[in-house]
């Protein structure tokens, strides 16, 4: 993996070397609202945070995870109950998709039950309406910090192979 240099004020142009980028996430985003979906998405293409698929309803997400696998999950609970049900089957394994895959949501309220619904589920985040895209944002890079760097699709093509000679 490359390591970025970037100069330092103190030492008169010398690099010193930054952490390693991360490759960007498969992610799914389910997201009804076309502005916020495209705008969330635009934005994570251009900082190189995920490759987002963007999918407006939880039954189009259902068909989808059960032929595509993704690093990371981004839900939207406006259809609650089929979206903690498709959380559900992917925890149990039922999708292509890894069964501990990183998971956020997005919610208009959140009382005690679904709040304890979403720890049984292993939800990583939950952002409550409204919300800043920079929360957004600030969830998708939790996600993509949460996935192991041999799982990304990209991971392979960045990592440079080596021969051993003997």
């Amino acid at each position: 993996m490359a390591v970025i240099h970037a100069p330092t004020p103190l030492s008169g142009g010398a690099h010193a070397p930054l952490a390693p980028m991360l490759p960007p996430i498969d992610l799914l985003l389910v997201e009804p609202q076309f502005l916020l979906r495209r705008t969330v998405a635009a934005v994570a293409r251009d900082m190189r945070l995920a490759n987002p698929q963007e999918i407006t309803s939880v039954e189009a997400a259902s068909r989808l995870v059960a032929i595509h696998a993704f690093d990371a999950l981004f839900i939207s609970l406006d259809d609650e109950g089929p979206a903690l049900e498709l959380l559900s089957r992917v925890r149990t394994g039922e999708t292509r998709c890894d069964p501990a895959v990183p998971i956020a949501v997005t919610a208009a309220a959140c009382d005690t039950s679904l709040a304890l619904r979403l720890k049984t589920l292993e939800v990583r985040r939950l952002l409550l309406r409204p919300f800043k895209v920079k929360g957004v944002l600030e969830a998708i890079s939790a996600l993509r910090a949460a996935v192991p760097a041999a799982s990304t699709s990209q991971a392979s093509a960045a990592t440079p192979r080596t021969v051993n000679p003997s």
